[in-house]
């Protein structure tokens, strides 16, 4: 597995106070998502929301976090062990964590079920060590190059609505969609046109 070391750390002190308390709870933790993203890509966005994936019991480590914290605590999705935290930073817009199980046996195994390349990476935080870059999809080198990729040849056809997310991100970041996923997103649109007529 690809491990690099970074500099990352959420700058609103609740969210600083989660990931430690989860971190000594559960760890590894790791985030991925957006954040990931929009973090090598230098974007000054605000960190409003935070997505987490843990190797055991998300609901149960997501309970301890928010009754230690005060976070609210939801159990979005039972089956697929995803929970949400939720705490009113005053008259900000409220910070949101999800903090799901992991997809698979192992990290390697859930960012390889993800959509786009630029979507499968992960930071790794253990407790008193530095944060380091997941990357074994090649995401990174996708965000230089401003490109939207798919993960694997399976990725776009479990989730359709990945169809729309890679055009969407494309339009969003002013990134091109790489030819071999342009041309499956082609192929499974006419699928899904002559399924739906």
């Amino acid at each position: 597995m690809d491990k690099n070391p970074i500099s990352w750390q959420p700058q609103h002190p609740a969210f600083q106070a989660l990931l430690q308390t989860v971190v000594a709870d559960a760890a590894p933790v790791y985030v991925v998502g957006g954040v990931v993203r929009d973090h090598l890509l230098g974007t000054n966005k605000k960190l409003t929301d935070l997505d987490l994936v843990v190797q055991e019991n998300a609901l149960a480590v997501a309970r301890r976090a928010a009754n230690k914290l005060g976070w609210a605590y939801y159990a979005l999705d039972e089956a697929r062990d995803v929970a949400r935290l939720v705490f009113s930073a005053g008259g900000d817009n409220p910070l949101v964590c999800d903090v799901a199980g992991m997809r698979g046996p192992s990290i390697v195994s859930d960012l390889a079920d993800r959509d786009f390349t630029i979507n499968a990476m992960a930071f790794e935080l253990l407790p008193n060590r530095p944060v380091t870059l997941l990357d074994n999809h090649n995401g990174r080198q996708d965000l230089a190059a401003r490109l939207v990729r798919r993960v694997n040849a399976t990725s776009l056809v479990t989730d359709p609505l990945r169809l729309l997310r890679a055009v969407r991100f494309a339009g969003q970041l002013g990134f091109t969609i790489e030819q071999e996923t342009q041309a499956q997103i082609v192929r499974l649109t006419s699928a899904l046109k002559l399924t739906s007529a």
